[in-house]
């Protein structure tokens, strides 16, 4: 029994999460990470090389949300029991630019058609990265900078960016999402205009922009002009409190996708 229970405790057994976040590595950052991610109500599987980790990550999430499996990061056999191929994106959360940059290199040699996302210590590798087949490098130092100054000068902005960064956890607190449009949603072949004004007279939603999808690539028209079409698969940005959120879904059956 202890066998079978230790097996299911290190992953072994691999899991059926799909559309979910597979971590590579486990620190402080990627625990603050998850929780956030938790929080939203997306699943994730943590992979760890550290045996010791195992538990510590069993105490602070339940099994339903958070997988944990314990393998070597270049065992690429042990990482299917992740479900990676299954992912809607991958996070590599080393604590090096250096390692992390080799080891995307080598992982999408097995597992090429997945988004990557990293953390950057120097910002000037965002090519670099990008370049190796990265879709998203976020510089820590870049966005703290960012968020120092508009403290410095609008605080009420930067408190609120804050806020809207973050998963809203009561009913009050703003939050931005992205939706995906369904097939037969009635904003399908709407104008942008008239779903802008649509949301907010309904459900109290502000419409700030349209995701489109050309040829594999995502383009984002922030609040666009003129005569922009919704179409099934567009992804709707807006801002919205928890009260707004629920009305949303309701009304129009529209989640949040990645």
């Amino acid at each position: 029994m202890n066998t079978v229970r230790e097996q299911r405790e290190l992953g072994l057994n691999g899991t059926d999460f799909k559309n979910h976040v597979v971590i590579i590595g486990w620190n402080d950052f990627g625990k603050s990470v998850i929780s956030h991610l938790v929080a939203a109500g997306k699943q994730v599987a943590i992979v760890t090389k550290d045996r010791s980790n195992i538990d510590s990550i069993r105490e602070y999430f339940n099994s339903d949300q958070v997988f944990t499996l314990y393998a070597d990061y270049a065992n690429h056999e042990m990482l299917e029991k992740s479900n990676i191929r299954e992912a809607s994106i991958v996070f590599v959360n080393m604590n090096d630019d250096t390692e992390k940059l080799v080891y995307v290199i080598n992982l999408k040699k097995h597992f090429a058609n997945l988004n990557y996302v990293v953390t950057l210590d120097n910002g000037n590798l965002k090519n670099t990265f990008q370049n190796a087949g990265v879709t998203y490098t976020i510089c820590k130092n870049e966005i703290s900078a960012k968020l120092m100054a508009s403290y410095i000068f609008e605080p009420d902005v930067a408190l609120f960016s804050e806020e809207i960064l973050a998963y809203a956890q009561t009913d009050t607190d703003y939050d931005i999402k992205q939706m995906k449009v369904p097939t037969g949603n009635p904003f399908v072949g709407s104008f942008y205009d008239k779903a802008y004004f649509d949301l907010k007279k309904t459900c109290n939603v502000i419409l700030v922009g349209l995701v489109k999808n050309k040829e594999g690539k995502r383009q984002f028209l922030k609040n666009p002009e003129g005569t922009v079409t919704i179409e099934a698969g567009d992804y709707l940005v807006m801002l919205m409190d928890g009260t707004a959120r629920t009305k949303l879904k309701k009304q129009f059956l529209i989640h949040e996708e990645v």
